[in-house]
């Protein structure tokens, strides 16, 4: 009895190269799963830690111009980088009267790091418009916060919030009474205000009364000291220029220091 021979055979090549193929388009499917599912995770990472904007601080610079000085916190505790950051936000006073605006990037952050970036607005401040209540009003400013962003390297990402941040001013509560004329011809006048900024005041009050027409009836200068925190209130006799009527005028006072000359609001004479 013959023992039978068994002879093998390859597979055809086309059939071999399918097997493949199809081995191959497994492994890449579950590493797309796991590439999403991990791009979804790191996403949800980011939504708990947004974006922060830091308390602003006051600061002046020349030209009667204020500086807010803040930072912005930007967070990524995802895998995977985020790239072509760009923000951009708006910042409003308490009653919703723009104060300025900045812009950042396009930037890039790894994966798992966290960066502070300075943001620094310069604020043109007059007596009047929405700048001059960060000179007389502690407040609650409001900051409004977008952009867009590239995360995991191909999914487009966009974010948009609000945050409010205190603020305190350096003349909070400034207030310039008025009393009665003397009769040697001189105004007394009071000024008081509490200095709630993150700067000490050195320097001086200048301040006129100013008639009804524009001309100036006479002048005085207070010397300023006033640390962060503290109160001021003093009054003096401001002599008038000789038939110059301070009714229906106003007392216009500056901040004057080493450096820059800031307006104040003015304040009406009845």
């Amino acid at each position: 009895m013959s023992t039978p021979v068994y002879t093998y055979r390859r597979s055809p090549a086309l059939y071999r190269l399918a097997r493949a193929l199809r081995v191959l388009s497994a492994v890449v499917l579950v590493l797309l799963i796991l590439f999403t599912v991990s791009v979804v995770y790191s996403t949800a990472q980011l939504s708990h830690d947004p974006p922060q904007v830091g308390s602003f601080s006051a600061g002046f610079d020349t030209n009667a111009t204020m500086i807010l000085a803040g930072s912005l916190t930007l967070s990524n505790p995802g895998y995977y980088p985020i790239d072509g950051l760009t923000l951009v936000a708006k910042v409003d006073n308490a009653t919703g009267g723009y104060l300025g605006a900045f812009a950042f990037g396009p930037e890039s952050l790894s994966g798992q790091t966290t960066d502070q970036i300075p943001i620094n607005l310069y604020l043109p401040v007059s007596a009047t418009g929405a700048g001059a209540s960060l000179l007389t009003h502690s407040q609650i400013l409001q900051v409004a916060l977008w952009g867009n962003a590239t995360f995991g390297y191909l999914f487009p990402a966009g974010i948009a919030l609000n945050q409010s941040r205190s603020w305190g001013a350096p003349f909070d509560h400034l207030n310039v009474s008025v009393g009665e004329p003397t009769p040697n011809g001189s105004l007394p006048v009071t000024i008081s205000f509490e200095n709630q900024a993150s700067l000490a005041e050195q320097g001086s009050l200048s301040t006129a009364v100013v008639a009804s027409d524009g001309i100036s009836c006479g002048s005085a200068g207070w010397t300023l000291n006033v640390a962060t925190g503290q109160s001021f209130s003093q009054t003096q006799d401001i002599a008038l220029t000789p038939g110059c009527s301070p009714a229906g005028g106003s007392v216009v006072s500056a901040y004057v220091t080493t450096g820059y000359t800031v307006p104040l609001p003015p304040e009406a004479i009845p």
